[in-house]
Formats: structure tokens, sequence, C-alpha cells
């Protein structure tokens, strides 16, 4: 019966394992990287546990439209060894956001290499904090 279903819907079976192959693949290169995902729902129990800082890496003008409470602004180009700010920052649980995910790996990358420990990055960025229907503030 399974193998009848498989034979009768095998691009769909071959597409249902490329995606969870192709999910899993990026879940464990992350954790290899030692940047841990987030989702916006389970992000208050890592801002119970001290100190803590969410990072917003968006381009100022975008940050001042929206951003989620509490956040600071360093733009991904702002990201580097000679911002002594930002450096302050590198003993807490560090949470990067970026508007929709993509920039927030690349930052993550940067901050692990500045000395950075516990960096996690918000799945969906600002979009899926704003999906779950999450406070956002602006300025």
């Amino acid at each position: 019966m399974f193998s009848e279903f498989v034979t009768q819907n095998i691009l769909w079976v071959g597409a249902f394992v490329l995606v969870a192959n192709l999910l899993i693949l990026s879940l464990i290169q992350g954790r290899i990287k030692g940047v841990a995902m987030v989702s916006p729902l389970a992000m208050p129990q890592l801002q119970r546990g001290g100190k803590w800082v969410i990072i917003d890496v968006n381009e100022a003008s975008v940050f001042a439209n929206a951003h989620i409470p509490d956040s600071v602004n360093y733009p991904l180009s702002k990201i580097n060894a000679e911002n002594t700010d930002l450096l302050k920052h590198r003993d807490k649980t560090t949470i990067v956001v970026c508007q929709n995910g993509s920039q927030s790996s690349k930052a993550a990358k940067l901050l692990l290499e500045q000395g950075f420990t516990d960096v996690h990055v918000l799945q969906g960025g600002l979009q899926g904090w704003t999906k779950e229907n999450l406070p956002v503030a602006s300025d």
C-alpha cells in the first residue's frame, strides 16, 4: 500500500524528500556555525535568562519605521571589530534580527568572529515577529 502510494505520487514524494533534506541541512549548518534559530514566540524564554540584547541589523531608516521594542540598531555595515559600542554586548545572549531573516545570519557570523558566544537569529525576522502579532515600536 505504501509502495503503491509512492509509485503513484513519485514527483510529490521526491519534492517532499528534497525539501525535508534541505531544511534539515539548513538547521544543521546553523548549529555547526554556532548560530541557533529562535522563533518569535520562543524569544521571551531567552530573555528571561538574564543579560540579553536584541540587535537589529536593518538600516537606520527601516529601524526607525518599525523595530522590536528594546532592540538596538547596528546596521549590518556597522558590524565590525572597530565598533566598540557593539562589543560591549559580547557577553550577553544576543538575538539578531533583520527585516525577513536574510541578513541576520551574516550578521550573526560576524558577531561570532568578534567573540560573541551566545548568538541566535530570529526566524523570519521582523516580518515573522509581526506575523505573530507581537509588539512593534517606531521612532
